[in-house]
């Protein structure tokens, strides 16, 4: 049966299925720099296999990055069910093409191929699934690699990673932790008051509460392709500096519930699903399984979300290159409640320009003010009045001599909420 949000509060109806598909708990081992093993700081640089002796770039300080990444995993592989590496990752300089990596020598995997290699900006944080027997207790060597493919550099970034062991079910650590026999569900929400917010709750014994530190709850729908991985009906939030973001919400202490705003979630042609990482005392982690078939109500005013009709490849200025891209509305401009941006960059400064991103000649702030060469996501309310229907007209520009401002993929979005007809 399927649960319907009542002016965005969620009304079980009947019988609903939870799915434990996936549930189970798992530990990750987060990658720590070291500019001695990899020659570089800060990041984990990664460049093409011929970069060396590159007449232009062969000489410079970064194309001593080797690409390696040292990694320490304390786990006996015997008790793992699956594993599977994570990345938060600058796709690098447009055109980058291949990107693979060795663990421990054993077998080459791939990247998944996000827009970067037919010549976009990206970031992405791909979790790729890693053969157990390809791991090892202890230290594990992971060697990065890509090819300059239409580049004029290959090169791309990994801020940070992460090694996620899935325990099986039989784990003893799960014991000795003290926490045998935990499980931990989604609460259906009983909320039926209309609003635009909605409880989201964790079923758990209450005995085992002590040892929660915090929950993560993530939900699956259509919209914005925060996580740069192509799709837009999908899980969505990313991870900023290993904290998650964009996502359902986090809860840090007891009952564990956060307040979630569907308001400005486009209506959606599939049921949307929601799940939760429960973090516990002593570095374990608990995946709930999936809830599925969360609906909302036929009245819901419209949500429409609005991607570019045309964008420049990649969608990157620099140098005072003005670069133009375009968002079609529909004819009901007229009718519009609400309406918000959402845009990612790579933010490599604007320089001396006051007002580097545009919408219809109306400036919105998408950096940092700072080129802190380093994601930023913006959420901002646009107003109705700047916009028109049919073309709208969305300008970028940099001065800078390098990086300058970097759109990501999926490029700027509009979503708008509209008033009922």
């Amino acid at each position: 049966m399927r649960r319907t949000l009542i002016g965005f509060a969620l009304l079980f109806v009947a019988a609903c299925s939870f799915s434990a598909r996936g549930s189970g708990f798992y530990r990750q081992y987060w990658a720590e720099p070291d500019p001695n093993v990899s020659n570089c700081r800060r990041w984990l640089r990664v460049n093409d296999t011929e970069l060396s002796l590159h007449e232009t770039f062969g000489r410079r300080d970064e194309a001593r990055a080797n690409g390696l990444m040292l990694l320490a995993i304390d786990e006996d592989l015997f008790g793992l069910e699956r594993a599977e590496l994570y990345l938060e990752m600058w796709g690098g300089h447009p055109g980058t093409a291949n990107a693979r990596f060795l663990p421990n020598g054993k077998q080459l995997y791939q990247i998944p191929e996000v827009g970067a290699e037919s010549g976009n900006c990206t970031y992405s944080y791909p979790a790729v699934a890693i053969k157990v027997q390809h791991l090892v207790r202890g230290v594990n060597a992971f060697q990065f690699a890509c090819d300059r493919g239409e580049s004029f550099w290959g090169h791309f970034i990994i801020d940070n990673a992460a090694v996620r062991c899935h325990l099986k079910a039989d784990h003893p650590d799960v014991a000795r932790a003290g926490l045998k026999g935990f499980a931990a569900e989604l609460r259906p929400p009983a909320d039926e008051t209309p609003g635009d917010i909605t409880e989201v709750s964790l079923s758990y014994p209450a005995r085992f509460e002590q040892e929660i530190l915090s929950v993560d709850y993530l939900g699956r729908y259509h919209g914005f392709d925060d996580n740069g991985n192509g799709l837009d009906d999908d899980w969505h939030g990313f991870t900023y500096k290993r904290q998650w973001r964009n996502h359902v919400g986090s809860a840090t202490s007891p009952p564990f519930s956060v307040k979630w705003d569907t308001s400005m979630i486009p209506s959606q042609a599939r049921p949307m699903a929601l799940r939760a990482v429960v973090n516990l005392k002593g570095g374990l982690h608990y995946a709930t399984g999936v809830l599925e078939g969360l609906t909302f109500p036929r009245r819901r005013n419209r949500v429409k979300m609005y991607k570019c009709s045309s964008m420049p490849v990649p969608f990157w200025s620099r140098a005072s290159r003005l670069k133009k891209a375009t968002i079609v509305l529909p004819a009901d401009v007229s009718l519009l409640e609400r309406v918000r941006l959402l845009v990612k960059i790579w933010d490599g400064g604007e320089g001396g320009v006051k007002e580097p991103f545009k919408i219809n000649g109306h400036p919105y702030s998408i950096t940092s003010r700072r080129a802190v060469h380093d994601v930023v996501f913006t959420v901002a309310d646009v107003q109705p009045g700047h916009l028109r229907a049919g073309e709208n007209e969305i300008t970028l520009l940099s001065d800078t001599e390098h990086h300058g401002i970097e759109v990501l993929l999926p490029g700027p979005v509009l979503v708008a909420r509209y008033r009922a007809e």
